[in-house]
């Protein structure tokens, strides 16, 4: 086996990644044969045995795994899923399962472990050092954002301040006080707490030492986070915002990483640990480089809980050709999830898309989308906030989103501090 620092993003060349990856599938493959009750059963099913299982082509021989399967066979413990003896679990994670059973993910010790290490390797890459102070924003509990975020900053030895989600007024003085360099948190978070540090008279650029955030856990887009790196002064000091990105079924954050080289629209992906293809979200066929489709992940370390081709239903493209200094591919920037798409009056409307054209127009402070779907009728509507309020705003935001989407929505004007802020995943978007 190839040997190399996992914490170093920067250590592997690309036939060294290559040999690791397929070397990792095998054992992967192997390992979940004779331990996973779930995928024992399914590939005896088909007739198939690990030796049949050879490169990334083979994987295509077996179903793709889904967030219902996982509902139906990994609670509460693990279930059929769970690969170790109960015993060896260290702990859980789950997503909030406000729908039915939550998404499950338990973790053995080396697991934790690994999924530090993987974290720490992210922040290493966006450019986080032992010497910042961070304040880590991502809320601590079965969300796996706070933990597994501050498992990575023990990982580089940064300074941390585990603050968690919430009182932003209180968080403005911290972060002046005590010269924080690095805040970590949803983009929403982040942008909320630009806000406060505005209204209580801080100038971010000139006051604060804000270099880096580091926004997660939603999907964001380019005008998003130039709008942070604008409201919070990272610019000044030669940082940015850089994304990370991650779901609770891989382990949480630690999945891929967007470097100072990529602004804002791809991401490193960790395909030493975590072997990806990106699929029609309609046929399962497997797309080529740069063809968008859906995110399909399969584990080639996990213990606990490994997934095979896990359909992550995250929207995005897989390239391998830049000119970053680490050889791992990347993926793009997620444009949103299949199942986030709106159907209104016959249209395919994405959220992002609508997003990323009102974070542009710097008028626009925060907004809402409420989509009505009644049996006679069907209305678009977007509240903006603005403190601005006059129709040819009015008109130039009816303008762009018709141009985008082909929908006609009406707009509606309305005053600083008139729709909900958000300190976790934002709901902009309702359709009732």
């Amino acid at each position: 086996m190839i040997s190399y620092e996992i914490l170093n993003p920067y250590s592997l060349k690309r036939e060294e990644l290559e040999k690791v990856q397929e070397l990792r599938l095998r054992e992967a493959i192997n390992y979940i044969y004779y331990n996973s009750k779930y995928y024992n059963r399914l590939m005896k099913g088909k007739g198939l045995k690990p030796d049949d299982i050879r490169n990334v082509a083979d994987l295509r021989k077996l179903p793709f795994t889904t967030k219902e399967d996982l509902a139906k066979f990994s609670y509460p413990y693990g279930g059929e899923f769970l690969a170790v003896p109960f015993e060896q679990v260290s702990l859980w994670h789950m997503t909030s399962g406000t729908t039915g059973n939550p998404t499950i993910n338990a973790y053995t010790e080396g697991d934790v472990k690994i999924w530090g290490d993987l974290v720490g390797r992210c922040l290493i890459l966006a450019g986080v050092n032992n010497g910042d102070i961070v304040a880590n924003l991502y809320g601590y509990g079965l969300f796996t954002g706070g933990i597994g975020l501050h498992m990575g900053l023990q990982r580089v030895n940064a300074k941390i301040i585990p603050w968690g989600a919430g009182r932003a007024e209180a968080l403005a003085k911290v972060l002046k006080d005590f010269k924080v360099n690095v805040i970590t948190g949803t983009p929403s978070f982040e942008l909320y707490v630009a806000e406060v540090i505005k209204k209580q008279g801080i100038d971010a650029e000139k006051e604060l030492n804000l270099r880096l955030a580091i926004p997660g856990a939603e999907v964001m887009n380019n005008e998003m986070l130039t709008k942070i790196e604008r409201e919070l002064g990272l610019k000044a000091r030669g940082g940015g915002a850089r994304q990370i990105y991650g779901l609770t079924e891989a382990m949480g954050p630690g999945v891929a990483q967007a470097c100072p080289e990529d602004g804002h629209d791809y991401l490193h992906i960790w395909s030493d640990y975590f072997l990806v293809e990106v699929v029609d979200p309609e046929t399962g066929e497997v797309l080529g480089e740069g063809e968008e489709g859906e995110l399909v992940f399969t584990h080639l370390f996990n213990r606990a809980i490994p997934l095979i081709r896990y359909r992550t239903r995250d929207i995005t493209s897989l390239n391998y050709d830049h000119s970053c200094k680490t050889v791992f591919p990347r993926i793009k920037t997620i444009k949103g999830r299949i199942d986030d798409v709106i159907f209104y009056k016959g249209l395919k409307i994405f959220p992002s898309v609508i997003a990323s054209a009102l974070f542009s127009i710097p008028q626009v402070i925060e907004f809402q989308v409420i989509i009505e779907k009644k049996e006679e009728s069907q209305k678009f509507t977007i509240k903006i906030e603005t403190s601005q309020n006059n129709e040819q705003l009015k008109d130039v935001i009816t303008m762009r989103i018709r141009e985008l989407t082909l929908a006609n929505p009406s707009v509606e004007l309305l005053p600083p501090g008139s729709l909900p802020r958000y300190e976790g995943k934002s709901k902009r978007f309702l359709v009732r």
